[in-house]
């Protein structure tokens, strides 16, 4: 598990306080003592972002593995969507950050499945240690959000620590609805 960092560094050199270090000590903490959603909640509590998820790739399929809704803390699972209609397939794909303000002003996303519906992503990958990918960190809205909000040290951080917690739950398994067969 992680160790919340000393007091001592949560300061920079001139004195000022370093938000980054603080946050992630809170985030640290609260993944230590109170696992994972609540830890990511810290985080999304510091954006205006609706959504922030934990997002795993399984048979062409995308799903939140965790996932915390800023509007119904009750809602923990994202809908299942083909693995290109989120744009956590640019992360998967590049193994690097992704992140749009407006998907509608972004030229990277204009034949994107998303666009119209998710206007604002921020993703970063969780790698293993070999390097292979686990899944995403997303912040994510529906509406356009201002992208310099976001502080990506901190969200490679967290992925870090979320990979080396070993709390990344699998590919969440779905219960099949009654009546409905299963495809071979």
């Amino acid at each position: 598990m992680p160790v919340a960092a000393p007091a001592s560094t949560l300061t920079r050199a001139s004195g000022a306080i370093d938000k980054t270090a603080v946050a992630f000590s809170v985030f640290s903490r609260l993944l230590e003592t109170d696992g994972l959603r609540a830890a990511m909640y810290s985080l999304l509590r510091l954006t205006d972002h609706r959504f922030i998820s934990i997002f795993r790739f399984q048979d062409g399929m995308a799903t939140s593995a965790v996932h915390v809704d800023r509007e119904d803390l009750t809602d923990t699972q994202a809908g299942d969507v083909p693995d290109t209609a989120t744009y956590c397939c640019y992360v998967r794909d590049s193994q690097g950050a992704f992140a749009t303000a407006d998907a509608m002003l972004d030229p990277r996303t204009v034949n994107h499945a998303a666009r119209e519906a998710v206007r604002s992503y921020c993703g970063i990958p969780i790698l293993d240690p070999a390097g292979g990918l686990i899944g995403t960190l997303c912040h994510y809205d529906f509406a356009p959000r201002d992208a310099g909000q976001l502080d990506l040290e901190l969200m490679l951080q967290a992925a870090s620590a979320i990979e080396r917690s070993g709390l990344v739950p699998p590919y969440p398994t779905r219960p099949v609805a009654r009546g409905a067969r299963l495809r071979s």
